[in-house]
């Protein structure tokens, strides 16, 4: 494919960050040939409000254990100092005045979601959007959704070939309540900080 982005933008709560996120943005980065990709951990996310997020200290700390393997994955505190809902719509339009045609990585389920977000003509506007396409999910219903974005909005929309992998970071906690390995979900410098710092138990 003809190089047109240079930076991937992965947001989300990542409580705890695990292989799918690192997973995804490998396959991102490798797909749509970019420079780096940047994780970027929310403050408040708005569809979490009711539910108990750990500080965000703690969550940015196992992002930047997680990513000390990659050169090209960089943690950024950017929506935890900027404070108050962790809207996307708010965090690309102020990164889009730094970075040129940035790209927003989302799996299948957001991706099908995104016009219920806050805003989203601008995200739309303001970044192409990489969405996760796994096995086992209805590409059929995906490319409908995704004609629908580029009529309605323009939107610019990539699909990325995803292997399965049955995790997810609410499972991740209860494994730690239960008192059962995440060894095989999360690398080893986060499950040590979960560890040390007795997280989710």
């Amino acid at each position: 494919m003809n190089r047109k982005f240079s930076i991937g933008i992965l947001g989300g709560t990542f409580d705890p960050i695990h292989f799918g996120h690192l997973k995804l943005a490998e396959h991102a980065k490798k797909e749509l040939d970019l420079d780096k990709i940047i994780f970027i951990p929310a403050h408040i996310p708005p569809h979490k409000k009711a539910k108990t997020v750990s500080d965000d200290i703690h969550r940015l700390n196992m992002v930047e254990r997680a990513l000390s393997a990659y050169d090209d994955f960089l943690c950024s505190d950017f929506e935890i100092k900027l404070g108050g809902d962790s809207y996307t719509a708010r965090t690309l339009s102020i990164l889009s005045e730094e970075y040129d045609n940035p790209v927003f990585i989302l799996g299948a389920d957001s991706y099908m979601a995104l016009e219920t977000w806050y805003h989203p003509e601008i995200i739309f506007e303001k970044a192409a959007i990489a969405c996760a396409v796994r096995d086992d999910v209805d590409k059929t219903l995906l490319m409908k959704k995704s004609e629908y974005y580029s009529q309605k909005y323009n939107a610019k929309s990539f699909f990325l070939n995803m292997p399965k992998f049955d995790i997810s970071s609410t499972l991740i906690r209860e494994l730690i309540k239960s008192g059962r390995s995440i060894s095989e979900y999360v690398p080893e410098t986060v499950s040590s900080y979960i560890e040390e710092n007795k997280l989710y138990t």
